[in-house]
């Protein structure tokens, strides 16, 4: 590392942290609390050309380093152990173009300041449920949220990106490494910059019910045979649900956060008085606001740092079976508080096709998040042991209903195989890699095709 300790003493304006720096623990800490890889040096920059002067470096040196954007995958993967973080949270610009319908994220803006930006121009673009997600990190693995049904994943929305390649120069990507980027993540480049599509967006239709949970199992099961139901129909694209159990000072509840996305707020109301009758619903907060305003409130309920993991099967249906597991498990999580488990949907009506990235999952399909969390280390092994017995249940459920295509950031890399997560797409990205990085200096990114 000294050749990075004579980089930095010259370049005094890159904040930089060792593991005796004041600071170190605090730049080092994820979302993730119990993560104990511990980096030789966290490097913070400040500038692409910043980033173009450390990469050469590092591989003139054959220096070990990863890629930290936001700090939440679940797995720890964007960190070396005695290697070198490059941390990206000081490449924090936001700039929107209205005419082009576009905007320029730097690759360490968090969701919540995105949107705060976004809300002084009346536009949104898709992002991540969870506000304090990275945006970059979240959208060049794929990206699902609450507008993937209305807009597409958070991949499908990149239209360009400023990237510093494996020979340290500074490009902007063409469309062969775009296709590559789009799901295929960090692999091919350092993403300094991201431009993705936005659209307009004043007042939305946002909030969440809470459904009596006296029965939880009962009213999941009611809950999603009437959705079924609602779904025999074609669902508008502008409106997306997330179901999910939190764990609450009043004990378990089963929650549906909802998202109106169209500026037509009346015909969202009737929907969400669709939704709303699904089941019994105790509280309704679903409110005319912003994606500022959801964002801060969804905000509140997130811990800033958790002990906890996430385990991720898909299923192409919520099959009675599958909603059966679900409901057994959730009553029967430990006591602790926190999210317990969420439901991602791709639905039929959202745009799909698009060959020109590597992310696979295109069929209509669920993801159900499996979420031990606690907030502090006590309880914890209780809490894995349940959510691995959760998914091992639902694992064992009608093979033909489970979805082939795991997604890349919410599984651990023992349950990866790179055939399974792009499917036909990986001699895609493989040409990619080819091309762009022959020699794998980026070979400690999530993405190893």
């Amino acid at each position: 590392m000294d050749h990075v300790t004579q980089f930095l003493a010259q370049n005094t304006h890159i904040h930089h942290a060792t593991p005796q720096s004041q600071d170190y623990e605090d730049l080092r800490e994820q979302f993730i609390i119990q993560e104990t890889r511990r980096p030789a040096i966290i490097i913070r920059p400040r500038s692409i050309e910043d980033i173009s002067a450390l990469i050469s470096l590092f591989k003139a040196h054959d220096l070990p380093f990863g890629v930290r954007g936001g700090g939440h995958d679940m797995f720890g993967r964007t960190q070396v152990q005695d290697g070198i973080t490059l941390d990206m949270r000081d490449i924090s610009h936001v700039h929107v173009d209205k005419e082009s319908q576009t905007v320029r994220i730097g690759g360490g803006v968090i969701n919540m300041d995105l949107h705060r930006e976004l809300q002084k121009h009346n536009v949104t673009t898709p992002h991540g449920v969870t506000p304090t997600v990275g945006f970059t990190g979240w959208a060049i693995h794929g990206g699902y949220g609450l507008l993937s049904s209305h807009y597409g994943v958070g991949a499908d929305n990149i239209v360009g990106a400023r990237v510093v390649d494996a020979q340290g120069q500074v490009r902007d990507a063409d469309e062969t490494m775009l296709t590559a980027i789009r799901g295929g993540g960090g692999s091919v480049a350092v993403v300094y910059e991201l431009t993705v599509k936005v659209y307009p967006s004043d007042k939305i239709l946002a909030g969440f019910y809470i459904y009596q949970s006296d029965d939880l199992a009962a009213t999941i099961r009611l809950y999603n045979e009437n959705y079924r139901k609602l779904k025999e129909n074609d669902i508008p694209q502008a409106l997306s649900i997330y179901q999910a159990v939190m764990n609450g000072p009043q004990g378990l509840a089963f929650v549906s956060y909802l998202v109106w996305s169209s500026s037509d707020l009346e015909e969202g109301q009737k929907w969400a008085e669709k939704v709303a009758a699904l089941a019994p619903v105790t509280v309704n907060n679903v409110v005319p606001t912003t994606f500022l305003e959801f964002n801060e409130l969804a905000a509140s309920f997130i811990e800033k740092k958790t002990w906890g993991t996430i385990f991720c099967p898909g299923f192409y249906d919520l099959t009675p079976e599958v909603v059966n597991v679900i409901g057994t498990h959730t009553e029967n999580r430990p006591n602790k508080p926190g999210l317990v488990f969420g439901i991602h949907e791709l639905r039929r009506e959202a745009p799909r096709e698009n060959k020109n990235s590597v992310f696979n999952a295109r069929d209509p399909h669920f993801l159900v998040e499996i979420i031990p969390m606690v907030s502090a280390e006590e309880g914890w092994e209780e809490l894995l042991a349940w959510g691995q017995q959760f998914y091992d249940d639902l694992m064992k459920t009608d093979p033909a209903n489970i979805l082939s295509t795991p997604y890349l950031p919410l599984t651990s890399n023992e349950r990866l195989t790179s055939e399974a997560v792009f499917g036909d797409r990986l001699e895609v990205l493989k040409k990619a890699k080819e091309l762009y990085d022959p020699q794998n200096l980026f070979k400690h990114t999530i993405v190893q095709p």
